[in-house]
């Protein structure tokens, strides 16, 4: 587990993410990334963690609440209000895993809150999901033990290169070095894509941050240029193109433990 305590408002993720695309046309990749990972309940009162890193201002690292939850109060509000809804408490604290902006620039396909009760144990999971036409999704994992899998079906879209149907197994772990997050996704017990992150937990310094800028982990909008890359190696080998639907309304619904 985690020593919440040392904890502080930002830390910093050194990590590497990998897809891996079973069904036709196979695909996959990895590449090196940085993330934060955001102390909901410290980082509220905090304008600036260093000169490079901001909070709700621009800065060339920068962090702003209005990109995640329903974009209006702070997040840690209403991740304890979908906790809440779906029977869970959240009512200690709440961390939560995701990009930096970099240059004002920011994509964050999948968020992870790790939700603590009032003894901060860990209580619950909220997996918050964005495609590239601005839609949001979120779901909530209710967790009886650390490191369990849940399962949804999948009820929003997030690649126009995948079918509509089909079913999630989620799974998010944190301690006090690392985290570790991965998604499969399924059809009728056919393994069609594996998603994963882990990285290292470490102090988020102005060392740390140079570090990122000089080895390319930081560059701006990454995410976003790894995906239109992997969308277009995917044209070229035939893949089938779907629109799909934009929906901006914040929805969440519950992923249950399997």
């Amino acid at each position: 587990m985690i020593g919440l305590k040392e904890i502080s408002s930002v830390k910093l993720i050194e990590g590497v993410i990998s897809h891996k695309r079973f069904v036709s046309p196979q695909n996959s990749f990895k590449y090196n990334c940085i993330s934060v990972l955001i102390n909901l309940n410290k980082i509220k009162k905090i304008k600036k963690i260093n000169f490079l890193f901001s909070i709700n201002s621009f800065n060339i690292f920068s962090w702003n609440f209005k990109e995640h939850g329903n974009g209006k109060e702070f997040p840690l509000y209403w991740a304890r209000r979908e906790v809440s809804k779906y029977g869970g408490d959240a009512s200690g604290t709440i961390l939560l895993h995701c990009f930096p902006k970099i240059f004002g620039y920011v994509f964050n396909p999948l968020s992870v809150y790790f939700c603590f009760n009032k003894s901060n144990i860990l209580s619950a999971l909220i997996y918050e999901v964005r495609n590239t036409v601005g839609g949001i999704h979120s779901y909530v994992s209710i967790v009886d033990k650390h490191d369990e899998i849940h399962s949804t079906s999948k009820l929003f879209e997030v690649s126009p290169f995948l079918p509509s149907n089909g079913h999630y197994k989620l799974r998010a772990s944190i301690t006090e070095n690392n985290i570790n997050i991965s998604v499969n996704y399924f059809i009728k017990n056919k393994n069609i894509l594996f998603a994963n992150q882990i990285g290292a937990i470490k102090d988020l310094t102005l060392g740390s941050l140079f570090n990122g800028i000089i080895n390319g982990t930081a560059s701006p909008a990454k995410p976003m240029i790894g995906i239109l890359y992997e969308a277009f190696k995917l044209l070229f080998k035939g893949a089938k193109y779907k629109k799909i639907e934009v929906i901006k309304e914040h929805k969440t619904s519950t992923a249950k433990k399997v």
